[in-house]
């Protein structure tokens, strides 16, 4: 027969059995786990990098091919499955970039440099393991087909214009900053660089009043550079220039169709590339604007990944 005594052990037992369980696996509510090997540690909790980053890629225009070269090949060869690429503009994407950054919200981006949103939001490139964005980008001028035969002197101008990262980047921050009008803002930049600009301008040129149609897109890069060429050809040379902003789609069949002259805003041989394969043979490459550009997936430094890889 079972008297007092035993049953009190009995309860003691059990008592101590229970405790001991709980402080074998954390607090009781399942939040902490006993390292599986038996050592008592605590085990990692993994952490969601996609939700992090709230399922999203910021990109760009949507006809841009590096929005392509983004959702069918970097999404996929890096099996980002659980990320959407979202449709944006320069503009909005920057506005992204400085919203979440307030908080330090987690962003990733389609960025590109030259820009001046590297120094001024902390961004730095993922590193692409995988090659997909391949190497270093060229700005370049182009123009209709015939342009150097009927307008030799404008793309002698053209072929000659070439800036470096200093340059591009306090163009770009003018236009940026917005205290002038962008054509004002590129006169003055270019009465301060006067050698500069005079060691693009052929030697006795002479446009007699002979308008040029220029092309450029809604790029910071390609309204500062449109609008400082515009003023070599009316002030330097005596053009008079036309400038209408179109999609990066209407610059290249509309300089095609030989209804303008020239743009210095082609972003080759990757951003564009699908656009050059469909309109070059159509096209003259006036040589390069800017070399060593670049294009990949961005992310502020508060951000702790450093490669594509680990986004998944």
């Amino acid at each position: 027969m079972i008297n007092k005594r035993n049953i009190l052990l009995i309860g003691l037992l059990i008592a101590a059995v229970l405790i001991a369980g709980c402080a074998g696996n954390g607090n009781g509510n399942g939040e902490v786990s006993e390292d599986p090997n038996g050592n008592g540690a605590e085990a990692p909790v993994e952490e969601n990098i996609a939700e992090k980053f709230n399922n999203e890629i910021i990109g760009i225009d949507a006809g841009a091919e590096i929005m392509s070269t983004v959702e069918e090949r970097v999404m996929v060869e890096y099996g980002l499955d659980d990320y959407d690429l979202v449709d944006s503009s320069e503009a909005a994407m920057i506005a992204e970039i400085e919203s979440r950054g307030m908080t330090e919200e987690w962003i990733v981006a389609i960025g590109w440099t030259p820009h001046w949103k590297f120094p001024e939001y902390n961004l730095r490139f993922l590193e692409d393991p995988k090659g997909i964005f391949g190497e270093e980008e060229n700005i370049k001028a182009l123009g209709r087909a015939g342009i150097t035969e009927d307008m030799p002197e404008v793309a002698e101008v053209l072929g000659n214009f070439s800036l470096n990262d200093d340059q591009l980047g306090e163009i770009m921050l003018l236009i940026q900053e917005g205290e002038m009008g962008d054509r004002e803002a590129m006169t003055a930049w270019a009465l301060d660089n006067e050698d500069l600009i005079q060691s693009w301008v052929p030697e006795g040129a002479d446009g007699e009043g002979e308008t040029v149609r220029l092309l450029y897109n809604n790029w910071t890069c390609a309204i500062a550079k449109t609008n400082l060429i515009a003023h070599v050809l009316e002030a330097e040379m005596n053009y008079e220039v036309e400038m209408e902003m179109v999609d990066v789609a209407v610059l290249y069949e509309s300089l095609s169709s030989g209804d303008y002259d020239a743009m210095t805003c082609a972003w080759l041989p990757l951003t564009q590339s699908n656009y050059w394969d469909n309109y070059g043979d159509r096209l003259e490459d006036l040589g390069n604007i800017y070399e060593g550009a670049k294009l990949g997936l961005v992310v502020p430094d508060y951000v702790t990944i450093n490669s594509i890889e680990e986004m998944q």
